[in-house]
């Protein structure tokens, strides 16, 4: 054995010694981990510090934004070939403070090349509603949108449009038209085409062109800066311009190049970059993804390479939600740690994502609530790039499969409804199918023969069973069966050992979870819907890997009880513990050891509202409870106590605190001196009767001496049925100490409220509900910088205070509700030349009101104005300067006698005038309603036996007509005919 392994090593030197002679080094020895740098900080937002050469672009498209307002829907293409950052643009526009005032309602659909007006129509209402929508209907969609829409003007981003149809175009654009009357509303479309912009433009085009070379250099650089321990040294410099000039203009290769550099310390390996013979076949239109390979090809370590490969399992355009991809990867074996370290595989894969992310491959990335990364994209060049990376290992199908795919290792299939596609016939163990994604097909027997498979997911409401035969997938890491109609799981799924991920959520239609869930020992993360489930599966507390456990629901048996989640020491994340009600004491909740659960960011404690017996022990499971000081939510819901634990004073990291139905309460933490609070919500505690100087902090008699509330934004007081008594801190000296960053304030449904603070300097929008008027004026008093304020049932308010009105002159909405006791809106009537910046007035349900100041005709930026329910209304003041108003209501005033002459309102394009008895016929000016698109009459005196003449009234606009009579008609209007554009008439109460 000596003699051979003495053969060998002379071997292996005479093969070295050639291979130098050949001008071959020898290769460095790469590290399963790649090299890390400081992470950088990054949000969903685009900051515009860091877009070169693109703010002009930015800044003609605000303006031209706020300026068309005369159309009812205008369209401003951005044009540019790939990478010269479109979207990038359209985000900066959508993220301007000046368009987020501008208009009510912004959307953001990112179109690719499947222009289907359903699914843009129904992520559009995703994108303002900011839930997912099951609606299928077009109909219906486009019904839900217009009641989101209705009255408010909007902005609508289309993002990499591909159409060229003019037919598709148009229909799309008609719906729009049918959805919202208003004028001033806006698309913004990005497109490679010019054609396209050809079709849909009715403003100028904005055409990207590419960025210089000192523009190429500054973003490289920047990247560059990242990384501290790069000396930028002039021969560094000479070597990054002339990378950054083979950019070719484009700020996408400069992004990823940059990144790339970044992490490249040395000069020789800078000169490998500057003089790679890559940039010798760069050739007219494919020049771009030979840049990106670069980049690839400088990853730090083969597994990155990998998991960067593996991203072409996602469609383009797909939203990547970041935990699932590291899972992913984690279940296809990329995430190994190297032998002796301390990291688990969910490090290496967030190190994996850092990298991408930092040299660009992943892009628009959006952060939760704590400022973690959740989702991201891929440029479609980028994607490009994983296709071609992934050497024919991935193949995404819409159909039937084809035979000859034996290489493939990634299989998506997507389909409507469809059986699962034709599987080609297995040839000794040529098939070698590791992930397989399944959408809206029938699972059938054949796919459980692949022995090799890592990955199942299966996903849409067609997939209903789930086959016992899944136990013969003994390698499977990850399945998920999310958003299916599986109503059973089999009892084979216990059979799957190496199982690492378990995606059961959104399941409505599932009874139960697996019994025997303790068997897969090597669960790392398992998400499900606890609070659909009265029992979870017994011995969780056996899974000591796992990491991601949303819920637990407390039991009372062996296996159940709260004790279980004391073994899980990995647990991060979120956890909402359900059913407090069932923990004996407080070392049982102790047991948890929550206290030691360092990346458990939000917790919920939660007992049952209908829970049966005593809550004498609900203090001392709750102090049991402790969480770590790096928490960052809380939220208490049912909680039977008198007083709140302790450790909730010395939780310096909180961000979000929610009390919620703690009936038995009396005193509210002292929460004024938690330095990061940012959001607090106290609602339905019936037991406080005062908010005192506790809540603030420790009042002494030297007084405060922090700043308290420093960051709080958000404060919402809700139900507090027995608050008589909100006090101020104790000293006038004090008050710029307290709530300095407050923005939104709201008190809904605390009808015993007496007193309550007035010192609120940065405060912008007020909701306040159901008390007296002496709080409110109380409250209000020293507002200066309202921009919104909505009250309803607010008893004895007889006019809005003077001084709320007079010193809160960048006031933009006010909607008024049920203030049954309003007679005037303001004691006097010039305040309202104070109103420069008022788009909206709404008022309803105000049955003494009985006048409008007649200042409110000075008011050149309303916009939307409504009058519903108000029985003692007898005159409407002049709107003659009302120059911006598109939508103007006046519904349910019996006594109103006259309405105004609309003549100068020249933007009006919505116009509603119903249920007001005493009317005897329709407003002036009605011909000089050009724009005019929906028109709701009817409903006037009764002693009038004809319908008031349509004559006047522009019918070459109008596309909505609706028209409501009384009893002694018995005939439509004779010029009803004249109406040849409507798209929708509705005739009611013509007898």
């Amino acid at each position: 054995m000596a003699n051979k392994v003495k053969t060998i090593s002379e071997s292996l030197k005479k093969i070295n010694e050639e291979a130098n002679g050949f001008g071959l080094t020898r290769a460095k020895i790469v590290n399963a981990n790649p090299e890390i740098i400081p992470n950088r900080e990054t949000d969903s937002s685009v900051d515009h510090s860091e877009i070169v050469g693109r703010g002009n672009h930015v800044l003609e498209i605000v303006d031209l934004l706020l300026s068309a307002t005369n159309q009812q829907l205008s369209v401003i293409p951005i044009v540019g070939m790939a990478g010269l950052g479109k979207t990038t643009v359209a985000k900066l526009v959508y993220n301007h403070e000046l368009v987020k005032r501008h208009f009510d309602k912004i959307m953001w659909v990112c179109v690719s090349d499947d222009f289907n007006n359903k699914r843009i129509f129904r992520e559009a209402l995703e994108s303002l509603t900011h839930h997912s929508s099951a609606l299928e209907n077009k109909n219906t969609i486009l019904e839900c949108l217009k009641k989101e829409l209705q009255g408010k003007r909007y902005l609508l981003i289309l993002d990499d449009v591909w159409n060229e149809e003019p037919m598709k175009w148009n229909t799309l654009w008609n719906c729009l038209l049918g959805i919202n009357s208003n004028v001033g509303n806006n698309i913004i479309l990005t497109t490679r085409s010019d054609n396209v912009a050809k079709i849909t433009k009715t403003l100028p085009q904005h055409n990207l062109k590419k960025l210089s070379e000192d523009e190429c250099w500054s973003i490289i650089k920047k990247k560059v800066s990242l990384n501290v321990r790069i000396l930028l040294t002039p021969d560094l410099e000479a070597i990054g311009r002339d990378i950054a000039k083979k950019c070719g203009g484009v700020p996408l290769a400069a992004e990823v190049l940059g990144g790339t550099m970044s992490r490249k310390k040395e000069k020789s390996e800078w000169l490998a970059i500057q003089n790679n013979e890559i940039w010798n076949s760069l050739n007219g239109s494919n020049e771009m993804l030979p840049i990106l390979k670069l980049s690839f090809d400088h990853l730090p370590s083969p597994s990155l390479k990998q998991c960067f490969a593996y991203c072409s399992i996602f469609t383009k355009d797909y939203k990547i939600y970041k935990e699932e991809l590291i899972q992913l990867w984690m279940a296809e074996g990329f995430l190994q740690p190297s032998l002796g370290s301390c990291l688990v595989m969910e490090d290496i894969g967030n190190m994996c994502f850092d990298i991408l992310l930092g040299n660009s491959l992943f892009q628009d990335e959006e952060n939760d609530d704590y400022d973690n990364i959740i989702i991201c994209k891929m440029h479609d060049l980028v994607h490009d790039l994983t296709l071609l990376v992934s050497k024919s290992k991935t193949l995404i199908l819409n159909e039937d499969l084809v035979d000859g795919i034996n290489l493939v290792q990634h299989l998506v299939f997507q389909s409507k409804g469809k059986s699962i596609p034709r599987i080609p016939s297995l040839k000794d163990g040529v098939w070698k199918l590791r992930t397989f994604i399944l959408g809206n097909a029938t699972l059938g027997n054949t796919i459980f023969n692949f022995e090799c498979l890592r990955v199942l997911k299966l996903y849409g409401g067609s997939i209903k069973e789930l086959p016992s035969s899944i136990g013969l997938l003994i390698h499977l890491r990850l399945l998920s069966i999310s958003s299916t109609s599986i109503e059973a799981l089999p009892k084979a799924i216990t059979k799957l050992y190496n199982l690492q991920t378990l995606r059961i959520n959104f399941c409505d239609n599932l009874k139960e979870l697996p019994k025997d869930l303790k068997i897969l020992i090597n669960l790392r993360h398992i998400y499900f819907d606890g609070y659909r489930f009265s029992q979870i599966p017994k011995d969780l507390g056996q899974l000591t890997c796992l990491q991601t456990l949303q819920y637990f629901v407390v039991g009372q048996g062996t296996g159940f009880q709260i004790e279980e989640l004391g073994c899980l020491n990995q647990l991060k994340g979120k956890l909402d513990i359900l059913r407090l009600e069932h923990v004996k004491d407080k070392e049982a909740s102790k047991n948890t050891k929550l206290v030691e659960k360092a990346k458990v960011y939000e917790l919920g404690f939660y007992w049952s509202a209908n829970r049966e017996g005593n809550h004498n022990n609900d203090e001392e499971v709750l102090e049991g409870l402790q969480p770590h000081q790096y928490l960052k939510s809380l939220k208490i819901v049912g909680f039977g106590g008198e007083k709140f634990p302790s450790w909730m004073l010395t939780n310096d990291n909180l961000i979000s605190i929610k009390l919620i139905g703690c009936k038995k309460c009396e005193v509210l933490p002292t929460l004024g001196l938690l330095p990061c609070l940012g959001d607090l919500e106290i609602s339905d505690m019936d037991n406080v009767r005062s908010i005192g100087t506790k809540f603030y902090g420790n009042y002494n008699d030297g007084g405060y001496d922090k700043i308290l509330f420093p960051c709080l934004k958000s404060l919402q007081l809700w139900l507090m049925r027995n608050l008589v008594e909100w006090t101020d801190v104790m000293e006038p000296t004090t008050m710029g100490m307290v709530f300095p960053c407050l923005k939104n304030l709201t008190i809904k449904y605390c009808e015993q409220l007496k007193s309550a603070p007035c010192h609120f300097p940065s405060l912008e929008k007020l909701e306040i509900w159901q008390t007296n008027s002496t709080t409110f004026e109380k409250i209000s008093s020293k507002f200066t910088t309202l921009t919104s304020l909505e009250i309803g049932g607010i008893s004895e308010l007889a006019s809005l205070p003077e001084q709320l009105l007079k010193n809160n002159s960048s006031l933009m909405s006010l909607k008024i509700w049920r203030c049954e006791d309003l007679v005037s809106l303001s004691p006097h009537g010039d305040v309202w030349g104070f109103y420069t910046s008022l788009r909206s007035l709404e008022i309803y349900h105000c049955k003494k009101l009985s006048c409008l100041p007649d200042g409110l005709h000075t008011l050149r930026s309303l916009e939307i104005f409504v009058v519903r329910n108000c029985p003692n209304l007898r005159s409407f003041p002049s709107l003659q300067s009302c120059i911006s108003l598109s939508s103007l209501a006046i519904n349910g005033c019996p006594n109103l006698i006259s309405t105004p002459n609309l003549q100068d309102l020249h933007s009006l394009s919505s116009l509603t005038i119903r249920s007001c008895k005493r009317l005897m016929g329709l407003p002036d000016g009605l011909d000089y309603l050009t724009r005019l698109k929906y028109l709701s009459i009817g409903g006037f005196c009764e002693e009038l036996d004809a319908f008031p003449s349509l004559s006047s009234i522009q019918h070459a606009s109008l596309e909505t007509l609706r028209l409501f009579g009384w009893a002694k008609l018995n005939s439509l209007p004779n010029d009803i005919q004249r109406f040849t554009t409507l798209t929708e008439l509705l005739i009611q109460n013509f007898d």
